[in-house]
């Protein structure tokens, strides 16, 4: 499984990562790290530093377009595709 790893630019917050209609066209989920061990995604990397990051759970054929939207948001920092397991 491949997740989109996220950090947000400071005083942004994770409603801006994607636009309702981005989420309910690809059913892409946003998840904090915490978010996503509850429901039982394992290995997910850890920031040395301990900087805010979010998860971004996708379908593989939505992996182009949810990456053109993180590329072009004002309110991301930087993110990277992470594989699991």
């Amino acid at each position: 499984m491949k997740l989109f790893e996220v950090f947000l630019k400071e005083g942004r917050d994770r409603s801006e990562l994607l636009s309702a209609d981005a989420l309910e066209q690809t059913g892409a989920q946003v998840f904090t790290q915490a978010e996503a061990e509850f429901v039982g995604l394992e290995g997910l990397p850890s920031d040395p530093e301990g900087r805010p990051r979010f998860f971004i759970a996708h379908q593989p054929a939505d992996e182009r377009y949810i990456e053109s939207r993180l590329e072009s948001n004002e309110a991301v920092a930087g993110f990277k595709l992470v594989q699991l397991g």
